[in-house]
């Protein structure tokens, strides 16, 4: 429950209100003001005067929507003004830019003259790449758009009407779909003649509804043939011949309500007339037509949707306004048309029978979500409604003819959007695209967890490689049926059955008869999924292994250090973490192996990260750290770094690398250029070498609990074949991003790096992660 005086701290406590510009070019010296201002920026005016499509290279306009409004149709509050409106109007904003990353200027226009509206918001369009109507009553709202429409070259959308009209249409077709009832067959009755209520009824039609088939109901009663009173166009169009005057009339025998309108107006008698399996989208907000607990208390076939987050099935407007836009504006669309509307609203219709992701599981308290009666349309908290709905909008754009500008790699497009969250998403769709070049068999130890399961959809679905579960087959099939997933073709192998367990065993027991292991014991041991998933790999059963999502750290670790066993000439094996931020990503080693590492182990370490740096398409550039700048502080453990940055140079000349230095100067390029300007590190640092474990893996956990940086990880660094390992708590995604690293791999033979004995596996360290 909010309370008001949280509403009121959330919007005036620190700088007041909800937005704010912020400057993408720097502007931090003398040159920077010359080119963000005079005399620099008369260049891209001469070019944009000579040329207006410039206007979207050289400024922020392709990216730029106006949100408008006059305040007099504001939420559930009515005529408030148009100052009274801004709030909304600049949470209007927040949510373009947290849902699509669209920039915004809200705009509250005191009149209420139609022709002022349409006069000003014209004006406005060479600043815009689009215009969001907003709270603006009805009719006027409906000659507003259909002028603004016809007389601008940039998009306008009235979301009020079309916004609840798209995302309600996303839920119609899936309920449809569930109850088993096709759209040219219901009766619909509406409830509400305003803004909303007239655009979803059009809407409908342009889904399939007859129009036979639909009866509008406002404040006086059912919009029939011939009624006078409280008529208009708009309404005109839905007056149907019918005996029906009430509410309670027009809803006897009718699949579907559609309540756009106040609280409490739809009846549990009402509900009880209504046909089998009846659909009940109550959309009044804040409280429905009808109570979640009131509809289902009348019937249980009930599926019902409301605009509210407390209830399932909530249609709210933010799974389309931003979404639509972002495909409008990535292919400069002069419109948003009727086919980009039917795109957005079947894509989030086919989202919705998609596997849900982890993290928007978790978000909404951590129950399972599936297509059902309670879950007919996508949560917004739900990433992937961006990468569905913008191409679809995009694309519908292009083959309408509206687009001034064309997309011709959609899958390109997709990763495009990713990256406006990240670099995560950027830099794993290049290892993903990698991966799907050349499928690798990957295995899985722990075959019978759901996430595993999960996860090995999607890896099946994108190509990313081909999944080998271990485990009971019986056991894992009966999971996979019960997550109602399409694994049928999926390889599972039950270690204790298989015709290759006695010849692993035998494989596993030569190796380790003269470090205490007997026969018995390996018997024993290769039993165990994850000894037998390492031994597929070493005999190139498979080409890499994922596993520990429900095994303490070292007990993963020690299976693939005594089976895989690390690379010719390795010292010692690492672990590395990769940390996203919004437009940046770090290297951290070692955090997770050797607790206090020599100068040589260091070395070979930053070695084996550039390695794997370079693997995600980054050039490494190395800082090896400490609590000195390049001996300012004589000490040990400083001395360390320094002769490990040495040892890198002269066993690998072509890694950009340096040190001792303090984690400041590796990361703000203005401290090491202004003070240490001999250094062979030109520009900040993206992977950090520390000088033992403690250090690293404090970092790492500090910047990912309060930097905010998106982890993956650990990498493990120096071992023979592709070996990936989960700690507990990781998803479902972060199953598929490793996945796609192992497979990645496996497509390049391991390098040899000789010169110095392996680690023995005694040698691991017992860190827990």
């Amino acid at each position: 429950m909010i309370r008001k005086q949280d509403a009121l701290d959330y919007h005036s406590q620190g700088r007041r209100g909800k937005i704010e510009v912020v400057s993408t070019k720097p502007c931090a010296t003398q040159r920077d003001l010359s080119l963000a201002y005079t005399p620099g920026v008369a260049d891209p005016c001469r070019e944009i005067a000579a040329n207006p499509e410039d206007g979207y290279k050289y400024t922020a306009k392709g990216n730029l929507v106006a949100v408008v409004s006059n305040g007099t149709a504001v939420l559930g509050l009515g005529d408030i003004g148009a100052l009274a409106g801004k709030p909304v109007m600049e949470g209007k904003g927040v949510l373009f830019k947290r849902f699509a990353d669209i920039d915004v200027f809200d705009i509250e226009l005191d009149t209420k003259d139609p022709e002022e509206i349409i006069r000003i918001v014209k004006a406005l369009e060479p600043t815009f790449g689009g215009i969001n109507l907003e709270d603006i009553k009805a009719p006027e709202c409906f000659a507003i758009e259909e002028k603004l429409k016809a007389i601008m070259n940039i998009p306008v959308f009235h979301d009020d009407q079309h916004g609840t009209a798209i995302i309600s249409g996303a839920g119609l077709l899936n309920a449809l779909e569930v109850v088993g009832k096709k759209m040219k067959d219901v009766k619909v009755v509406f409830s509400g003649a305003g803004a909303a209520g007239i655009a979803c009824a059009k809407f409908y039609l342009t889904l399939g509804i007859k129009k036979e088939n639909l009866l509008l109901v406002d404040t006086k009663g059912v919009v029939y043939k011939g009624r006078k009173e409280g008529m208009n166009p708009y309404k005109e169009t839905f007056a149907v011949e019918t005996k029906a005057r009430t509410l309670a009339d027009a809803i006897k025998g009718a699949d579907v309500f559609a309540g756009v309108s106040v609280k409490d107006l739809l009846t549990q008698e009402m509900v009880k007339s209504m046909a089998p399996n009846p659909i009940i989208f109550a959309m009044a907000n804040p409280d429905p037509e009808i109570t979640f607990e009131d509809a289902f208390s009348a019937r249980p076939d009930v599926l019902m949707a409301t605009g509210r987050s407390d209830y399932p099935n909530q249609v709210n407007n933010v799974l389309g306004f931003p979404f639509i836009f972002r495909g409008a504006l990535d292919v400069r669309a002069t419109a948003i048309n009727d086919e980009m509307k039917l795109a957005a609203a079947r894509a989030l219709a086919d989202l919705a029978k998609e596997d849900v992701p982890d993290s928007v599981i978790k978000a909404y308290g951590g129950n399972p979500i599936k297509f059902g009666r309670e879950y007919i349309i996508p949560k917004p908290f739900d990433p992937r409604v961006l990468l569905w709905v913008a191409p679809a909008v995009a694309r519908a754009a292009i083959e309408t003819g509206v687009a001034r500008s064309v997309i011709k790699d959609m899958d390109a497009y997709r990763d495009s959007l990713e990256s406006r969250f990240g670099r995560s998403k950027e830099i794993m769709r290049v290892v993903i695209h990698k991966a799907q070049r050349s499928k690798k068999r990957i295995v899985f130890p722990e075959g019978i967890e759901a996430k595993i399961l999960r996860a090995s959809q999607i890896i099946l679905d994108e190509g990313i490689a081909t999944p080998v579960l271990l485990g009971n087959q019986n056991a894992i099939r009966e999971k996979i049926k019960m997550l109602d997933l399409d694994l049928g073709d999926v390889e599972i192998i039950d270690p204790a059955v298989s015709p290759k367990f006695d010849e692993y065993m035998g494989l596993f027991y030569d190796m380790r008869k003269r470090k205490g292991i007997s026969r018995a014991d390996a018997q024993t041991m290769m039993r165990r999924p994850i000894y037998y998933g390492m031994t597929m790999v070493r005999t190139g059963d498979a080409d890499g292994i994922v596993a520990g999502l429900t095994q303490h750290y070292p007990d993963t670790m020690r299976p693939a250090l005594q089976v895989i066993q690390p690379l010719s000439g390795i010292t010692t094996v690492a672990g590395m973490y990769m940390l996203f931020f919004k437009n940046d990503v770090r290297f951290i080693a070692d955090a997770t192996v050797n607790f206090d590492p020599t100068a040589e182990d260091i070395a070979n370490i930053a070695i084996l990260a550039s390695e794997k740096v370079r693997g995600f398409d980054i050039e490494p550039r190395i800082a090896m750290l400490s609590f000195s700048n390049f001996g300012s502080t004589r000490h040990p453990r400083s001395d360390k770094m320094a002769k490990a940055a040495e040892m890198v140079k002269q066993r690998a000349p072509d890694i950009i690398v340096d040190g001792e230095m303090m984690a400041d100067t590796a990361v703000v390029p203005e401290i090491l250029n202004s003070l240490y300007p001999f250094s062979t590190l030109k520009g900040d640092a993206n992977v950090l070498l520390c000088p033992n474990l403690e250090s690293a893996n404090i970092a790492t956990k500090l910047l990912t609990r309060l930097g905010g940086a998106e982890t993956i990880g650990p990498i493990l660094l120096g071992m023979n074949k592709p070996v990936y390992l989960l700690i507990p708590g990781n998803e479902v995604a972060d199953i598929v991003n490793v996945t796609a690293m192992a497979a990645r791999d496996a497509q390049e033979p391991a390098k040899d790096m000789t010169g110095s004995p392996s680690t023995p596996a005694e040698k691991l360290s017992t860190v827990y992660e």
